[in-house]
């Protein structure tokens, strides 16, 4: 399963680069993420990263790869829980130029649980948007929140995303 999401990350890169080469370049954003699971006593994953490649036209595609660990103390021993998401999509872009410039997003693909040597993969996505707020030349806060939903095994794993990091 390790290759099979391997080559799903290296097919998304390759897709995502000529895209976002386009008229306006292309922008990286990378942050901070928090996950709230959305299930009654589902939890939350409070330590997350996000890394996320797009175009800067009004309509382009977003690639994002994503990773959380939600860690649980069972009986004296911690036990780690980590997720991994690499999703690609269209984004719509809203405004240039201005101080702050909204996007909505709704990207498909895979999430991969790991959870004391055992590991599985659902398929699924998510919708979601945000605003990059200018604070520099080349230098954006971003902030923005994603419903995410992936399919394992007959059920529905549903989250929210909160996010905050910066867009080069």
């Amino acid at each position: 399963m390790r290759r099979a999401l391997g080559i799903l990350v290296c097919l998304l890169v390759g897709v995502a680069a000529p895209a976002a080469a386009e008229e306006g370049g292309m922008q990286v954003s990378i942050g901070y993420s928090f996950v709230k699971y959305l299930e009654d006593g589902g939890g939350s994953a409070p330590l997350g990263v996000f890394v996320s490649l797009s175009g800067r036209k009004n309509v382009t595609l977003d690639l994002d790869l994503g990773w959380q660990r939600d860690s649980e103390d069972v009986l004296g021993q911690t036990i780690n829980l980590d997720t991994f998401t690499a999703t690609a999509g269209p984004r719509f872009n809203f405004g240039s130029g201005e101080s702050a410039r909204p996007f909505l997003h709704v990207l498909g693909g895979l999430r991969h649980d790991r959870v004391e040597g055992e590991s599985n993969t659902a398929w699924g996505g998510f919708a979601g948007g945000g605003v990059d707020i200018k604070a520099g030349e080349s230098l954006d806060v971003r902030l923005g929140a994603d419903f995410q939903m992936f399919f394992d095994n007959g059920e529905n794993v549903k989250t929210l995303r909160l996010g905050v990091g910066l867009t080069f």
